[in-house]
């Protein structure tokens, strides 16, 4: 993500992988589509963070486990290994829900899920709150950051149905 500061951009340890590790889902938008779809597992999850009793860490690698006949909720960080979470979800024998930015250029966009029968997607407006714009994603213990802009650029929820 690039911020303005003065006449610069922000210090690369806003935009690392490191800094953004551990980001949930915002907690309105988690109820609202647990309460839809019921998970049974949450894929993209640390221990301090889960949102399902059942739930893969980034060591026990929910990639490389078999999900079939769950209801997963997928909410990978948003780096290299994101077009590999949708491949997974589009794939795999079971529902996936999946929080994405709303890249709509990528391969994998066109690869998984634009018009495809098994894709439906959903595009977020954005949201103001207290003056501020974006969706808060809070850190792995469960904190917002408060004083900053939340996510500001578009998002989307996949939901692949392969049962």
């Amino acid at each position: 993500m690039y911020a303005k500061k003065g006449n610069k951009y922000l210090d690369k340890k806003y935009q690392s992988e490191k800094v953004m590790k551990f980001i949930r889902t915002p907690h309105d938008l988690w109820e609202q589509l647990n309460k839809e779809f019921n998970f049974t597992l949450d894929s993209c999850a640390s221990d301090k963070n889960y949102l399902c009793e059942k739930y893969y860490t980034e060591e026990t690698n929910g990639l490389i486990h078999s999900w079939e006949g769950e209801i997963v909720y997928c909410h990978p960080m948003y780096d290299r290994y994101l077009p590999k979470w949708v491949e997974k979800c589009a794939t795999e024998k079971c529902i996936s829900v999946m929080l994405l930015p709303a890249s709509t250029r990528t391969k994998y966009f066109h690869d998984f899920c634009y018009n495809k029968p098994n894709c439906e997607i959903r595009f977020l407006p954005n949201i103001h709150k207290n003056g501020k714009s974006g969706y808060f994603m809070t850190t792995d213990d469960g904190d917002i950051q408060e004083g900053r802009t939340g996510y500001i650029r578009p998002l989307m929820i996949l939901i692949f149905r392969n049962c």
